[in-house]
């Protein structure tokens, strides 16, 4: 639970240190954003499984989608 709540924290956290960057410091920040949303995830996958939560909220997963399109688009 712990790299969950750390891969959560560092989506957001590098989404709002994007916002502040320009050029290629940005991008960066976009991608590792991506990569950590896509790190939360699995990470809700793996809760899933392992019977530590019986489910995830649909509502959760459709947020993390999205979080997750947008930020395909801003890093290509």
């Amino acid at each position: 639970m712990h790299q969950l709540r750390r891969a959560g924290s560092s989506v957001a956290l590098n989404i709002a240190e994007a916002s502040g960057s320009h050029g290629g410091t940005r991008l960066a920040r976009y991608r590792t954003a991506l990569g950590s949303a896509r790190e939360t995830g699995a990470c809700l996958d793996v809760a899933v499984a392992l019977g530590y939560v019986e489910r995830v909220e649909p509502g959760v997963l459709e947020q993390l989608d999205e979080v997750r399109a947008m930020l395909a688009v801003l890093v290509r």
